[in-house]
């Protein structure tokens, strides 16, 4: 009876919280330059679902209330799929030949963090995500990439650490190499 109280009284919590976010639509699209031409890779590319190790009840999450002195901000989607979204968005822009299966080449990620700080006024935002690259089953390339990005508000900073993301993996040369 004792277990199944505080079970009852521990959900609440976690449901009280989540709801006391504030949701916050990034609607992020990539418009940034990042001038990778992968329309000469050795083959096609899968962009494999992310994974959140953040360990959060709500992959949801963008920040908890930690530096903004509120209650947190939710985003329309899980931070894992929103960051999976964006760098298909970057490697689309690079002219990548993008499948869902029969993949010469597949890139898996995790949301490692995600960090906020307030500065002169303005949000900065850090996520740091870790990738890897696979060809015929067996990783060729890994690293861990962190977006940086701050604005007035948190949609804007959250915006600009993705499209950072996405020009630091168009930067990396080793990247580039195991796919050219």
């Amino acid at each position: 009876m004792l277990a199944r109280s505080l079970t009852l009284a521990l959900a609440a919590l976690f449901c009280t919280a989540a709801m006391a976010a504030e949701p916050i639509n990034v609607n992020y699209q990539y418009d940034g330059n990042h001038r990778a031409d992968l329309s000469r890779m050795r083959g096609t590319l899968r962009v494999a679902e992310f994974t959140d190790s953040r360990g959060l009840a709500d992959g949801r999450l963008i920040v908890d209330s930690d530096a903004q002195g509120g209650d947190g901000y939710l985003a329309e989607i899980e931070m894992s799929a929103l960051v999976r979204a964006a760098l298909v968005q970057g490697f689309e822009h690079g002219n990548a030949r993008l499948v869902e299966s029969g993949e010469d080449f597949s890139v898996e990620g995790s949301v490692n963090s995600i960090e906020s700080e307030v500065i002169d006024g303005d949000i900065r935002l850090t996520i740091r995500v870790n990738l890897q690259l696979n060809r015929g089953g067996r990783s060729i390339w890994q690293t861990n990439l962190f977006g940086r990005g701050s604005a007035e508000d948190i949609g804007g900073a959250t915006h600009a650490a993705l499209t950072r993301l996405i020009r630091e993996l168009m930067n990396d040369d080793y990247f580039l190499i195991e796919l050219q």
